[in-house]
Formats: C-alpha cells, structure tokens, sequence
C-alpha cells in the first residue's frame, strides 16, 4: 500500500467517524454503523503508518501502538454488535452495561488501550524530529490532537484535523525523501 493514503486516509476517516458523531443521535442506525465503520477503517490505515513509521525509528513503540488499537478496535466492534442489536438508545444502554460488566473489558478497551496508541505515535514522531526527519512541532501537534478529546469528545473532528495537517507533512519529510533515493 502506498504509505500516502494510509498517513493521509487514517485521519480522514477519523475526522469523518468525528463529524458523524457531532451530527447524530449517537444510537443505532445507518450514522452510527457508517461513522463505526469509517473509524475501523482508519484504525486499519492507522496500522500501515506505524509500520511504516517503524521502518525508520525501529523501536518497540510500534508493538504498543498494535496493543492500543487492537483495544480500539474491539470497543468499536462491540459498538457496532451492540448497534446491530439494539432497536433504540436505551436498549443499547442496557446491552453496553451487560457487555462492560465483564471485569476488566472497560478498562482495557476503552480506558488504558486505546492511549498506548497515541502514546507510540508521539514516540515515533518525536523519533523522527530528534533525527531531524520532521519538523518539531509535528510531535508537540500529535501530543495535542492525542489529548484533545480525552478532554472532550466532541473535539474529535479537530483533533483528526489537526493530526491530518502534521501527517501531511511528515509525508513529504519521510516518505518523499525515501522515494527520491536510488
């Protein structure tokens, strides 16, 4: 897959699960499975640009970056199955409380995983910035968008725009300076 579209398609797709969100009722129908869908998707893209990051910082970041969006990736399958089931808001409610009363479930897939991801971004972007591959501030950027909707959700759109911005140009600082060499 040309890296590209993965640097440039996974905070895309985050953006649109984000504007999606804004827009509905947050209970099951064609938004919810739609935007759930796009968010897996990016979490997919998300996995090729921590393996590309890998090629050039070679760090154990990226194992913990795969731990952190396994745990995404499961909250959003249960997501969407709960979605699947439910007729209304409150029969999801009821079936999200059955599902997280399994010990431990909510902590790992939505409290401590999904982080680890963001945690191995930063590391691998600030990699890169130590060894001058990217500019500075794209860590500082990664550090923010990461945070932002841990804050408040509804941030998310921003939060995906602005990692959209800092992927951009690391694209041009490592994927295009490694296809212009022989």
């Amino acid at each position: 897959m040309n890296p590209r579209i993965a640097f440039i398609g996974a905070p895309l797709l985050t953006l649109v699960y984000g504007v999606i969100r804004l827009l509905s009722e947050h209970g099951p129908g064609l938004a919810w499975t739609t935007g759930h869908i796009a968010f897996l998707v990016a979490l997919g893209l998300y996995g090729v640009v921590l393996i590309h990051l890998d090629r050039h910082t070679h760090t154990a970041f990226t194992v913990v970056g795969f731990v952190g969006l396994a745990a995404f990736a499961a909250q959003f399958v249960i997501d969407l199955v709960v979605g699947f089931m439910a007729a209304d808001r409150a029969e999801m409610s009821d079936l999200f409380g059955r599902v997280y009363d399994t010990p431990g479930l909510e902590t790992a897939v939505q409290q401590v995983g999904p982080p680890l991801f963001y945690l191995a971004l930063f590391a691998a972007m600030t990699h890169l910035a130590i060894q001058r591959r990217t500019p500075f501030w794209i860590p500082v950027a990664v550090l923010v968008a990461s945070v932002l909707p841990a804050f408040e959700l509804d941030l998310l759109p921003v939060s995906a725009a602005i990692i959209l911005v800092a992927f951009a140009t690391a694209v041009r600082g490592i994927v295009d300076l490694e296809e212009a060499r022989p």
